[in-house]
């Protein structure tokens, strides 16, 4: 039987956006009603991962009280710091896996059984619970139904709509909200010491750990890049064979985040008659207006043949360059522009 993964934990951190969770783990913590399995919900970077890293943390620390906080000082805090607590497992896809398989979530469950080395609680955090596959899923519903007595599952998701109905009842689910624009702006700006960028903030969603991923010039290069890509594309300078090759090879799904809000905003401009095509919303025109006019719904269908592939490059192997350059196609047909090699 497989080992559960087991890695350090991400940083404990109480992000400005997770006092209104905090407050509500604190009051269950104080009144002895802690849930044995949790659900942290919620877009992918809100800091999740720090949230649950902050909760074990403060149930784990040994000087821990009903404020349920962690000192980083005593023994326990020491080994989670080490990421190598006795009584903690984080567990995620294997080296080269997209998923989490049955044999971990066995193991898991197995540990969760046994008495606590530290004679306290027994946690496990399962990150990204989405991405367990359906035996994993299934595998965890005895813990679920039996739990022992000072054990705590976690499962940490952006995708709970992806985990099997009877999995999503038997957790408590706690809702991490995405800040307003101006708390993910303030924030952005605080961390960074730079003015932040809107258009940052939208690529990445709304999520201000997201956006930081791509602060300090990166998205500033991309949307450069992606900008001269598409319209090379569309005045038939390139041919889709090497652009698909070249995209998959790296930030991918970056890649397609940018062409799904430039296809949104393509879609909006159409249906409000609008002649420019913005490249990215908050951004000024930088491609020429299509002379025809365009298939709105044709336009909405690339939005999700460009989601349901993101979505599968998280779950599945994927033949990246075939799927990027079928979608290219799509794309150039959608839009009336021929491929380079027929023109």
């Amino acid at each position: 039987m497989a080992e559960p993964t087991v890695i350090s934990t991400p940083k404990p951190r109480l992000l400005p956006w997770h006092a209104e969770v905090a407050e509500h783990l604190r009051a269950a913590w104080s009144t002895r009603h802690l849930p044995h399995a949790l659900m942290l919900q919620g877009a992918d970077g809100l800091g999740k991962g720090h949230l649950a890293a902050w909760l074990t943390a403060a149930v784990l620390c040994e000087q821990s009280s009903d404020a349920l906080t962690y000192c980083g000082k005593c023994t326990s805090c020491t080994l989670i710091a080490a990421g190598s607590h006795p009584d903690l497992l984080w567990v995620m896809p294997e080296e080269d896996k997209q998923q989490i398989s049955v044999d971990q979530i066995r193991a898991t469950s197995e540990r969760l059984t046994k008495t606590s080395f530290r004679r306290g609680y027994k946690i496990a955090v399962v990150d990204p619970a989405h991405q367990m596959t359906p035996s994993a899923a299934n595998g965890l519903l005895k813990t679920l139904e039996e739990p022992t007595p000072e054990s705590l599952l976690i499962l940490v998701t952006s995708r709970s709509s992806a985990l099997l109905p009877t999995v999503r009842s038997r957790c408590q689910k706690i809702t991490v909200r995405r800040p307003t624009t101006a708390e993910s702006l303030r924030w952005l700006e605080q961390e960074t010491g730079q003015a932040a960028d809107p258009a940052l903030l939208e690529f990445a969603g709304g999520a201000p750990l997201r956006a930081m991923q791509f602060a300090g010039g990166r998205f500033a290069e991309l949307d450069t890049e992606m900008q001269r890509g598409v319209a090379q594309l569309l005045s038939g300078q390139s041919d889709v064979t090497q652009v698909a090759s070249e995209w998959a090879k790296e930030a991918l799904v970056e890649r397609l985040t940018w062409l799904d809000l430039w296809l949104m905003s393509a879609a909006r401009e159409a249906i409000s008659g609008t002649a420019e095509r913005v490249t990215f919303p908050a951004r000024s025109a930088h491609l020429p207006s299509l002379s025809r006019t365009l298939n709105i719904t044709g336009l909405y269908s690339m939005i999700d043949r460009a989601r349901l592939l993101k979505a599968q490059l998280a779950r599945t192997a994927l033949q990246r360059e075939l799927a990027v350059e079928s979608w290219l196609v799509a794309l150039l047909q959608t839009l009336g522009a021929a491929p380079a090699s027929e023109r």
